[in-house]
């Protein structure tokens, strides 16, 4: 039996508050059994930015709220009371609207079946001076900026011209991103090749510095960097610095992760944190650093599990399920929702191909008996 359309708006709330009971739970679990009622659950899900900042106290600037409001009304009152029953009484009734109203529109999409694809070579060029060159649009061998900096590109691959950045005088950082479901090759001036996984990105100045060649990186990335003793490589990242003479190394640093993670393939790399302490890794080994208080440890590392990514596999060695599906989501371009908090420790080892269908490697899981999925569109529900 399905829940009333006046309960599920309160379902929903306390889902994106975290405080469903077990009942609850499959309470909604079967209203998003129809397949019109789990699009718009994700459609209203999908604002949660917006809605959790009515919900958690820490990054909701309430008195800058109610100073809004009332330099509107002319009023003062106990404004931490009224926002608190705005919390509970107008966001259910703000859900319930769409609810009682937006369904036939979702109703609407089903005619439109969606396929589940991987990922592909997808990149944006942000130049210093403000040019953007989306690649998968752009289909061009050689783009030049209007500050003459020349790209070549080969198939999925870019190049930085030395030349032309060697004959520039002044040194402005361009950028290159790949988004959810895409992944890029770039080899830079000095023959340092690097790979970007989905949802990354790598800043590269227009000219290396006579003392160091320094870029800055977010996301995933595999570099393979060009030996020079004399002239340090530095890698950048929010509260790291990694600097290597010529070396193989694969770096994690994506913003809504808890850690940071180093991974040496081969050579050398000096690991610091921003208290100033530091690690020298070994082949095989990786260094991982806790964002919260930048504590550094090091370990031996799954080499084939870390950068298989970058060899066209996902292999996953006893991990988590919501890890393993974290990194479907960065691939696939899904959205994922748990049915229940239990089933994200779940752990399981997967060795599948990258660029496979993801209905197989969910039926490897589900073979399992310890979890099973419902897909629909490009929503994903775990239980």
């Amino acid at each position: 039996m399905h829940a009333p359309n006046k309960n599920i708006s309160n379902l929903i709330v306390n889902y994106l508050r975290g405080e469903l009971d077990e009942a609850q739970q499959k309470e909604l679990n079967e209203w998003l059994k129809i397949p019109h009622n789990l699009n718009l659950f994700e459609r209203i899900v999908s604002k949660e930015n917006i809605l959790n900042k009515s919900f958690e106290q820490d990054t909701f600037n309430q008195e800058k709220a109610w100073s809004a409001i009332d330099k509107k009304i002319g009023k003062t009152t106990n404004y931490r009371k009224w926002l608190s029953y705005a919390a509970v009484i107008l966001l259910p009734l703000a859900i319930g609207f769409l609810i009682l109203n937006q369904v036939p529109e979702y109703e609407a999409d089903l005619a439109e079946i969606q396929t589940i694809k991987p990922g592909g070579s997808n990149a944006v060029i942000y130049f210093s001076n403000g040019e953007v060159v989306n690649l998968k649009k752009d289909t061009s061998s050689l783009i030049r900026s209007q500050e003459n900096l020349l790209i070549e590109r080969d198939r999925n691959r870019l190049r930085i011209n030395d030349n032309e950045l060697n004959t520039s005088t002044v040194i402005r950082m361009n950028r290159i991103v790949t988004p959810i479901g895409g992944e890029y090759q770039v080899e830079l001036p000095d023959g340092t090749k690097v790979w970007l996984n989905a949802d990354s990105y790598l800043e590269f100045p227009s000219k290396f510095s006579d003392k160091e060649r320094k870029v800055i990186a977010k996301g995933e990335l595999y570099f393979d960097v060009a030996s020079n003793k004399d002239w340090p490589f530095i890698v950048e990242s929010k509260g790291i610095n990694l600097k290597v003479l010529g070396t193989e190394f694969n770096l994690r640093a994506y913003e809504d992760e808890e850690e940071i993670v180093s991974t040496l393939v081969e050579g050398s790399v000096l690991v610091s944190n921003s208290l100033g302490e530091n690690i020298k890794l070994n082949p095989g080994y990786q260094v991982v650093i806790n964002k919260s208080d930048n504590a550094m440890i090091d370990a031996e590392a799954n080499i084939e599990a870390v950068t298989a990514w970058k060899n066209g596999r996902f292999i996953f060695n006893d991990r988590r399920i919501e890890n393993i599906m974290y990194d479907l989501t960065k691939w696939y371009d899904v959205k994922v929702f748990f049915g229940n908090a239990s089933v994200k420790d779940v752990r399981f080892s997967v060795d599948v191909p990258r660029y496979g269908k993801i209905e197989h490697i969910l039926k490897l899981i589900q073979g399992t008996g310890e979890a099973n999925f419902t897909v629909n569109g490009n929503a994903i529900i775990v239980n």
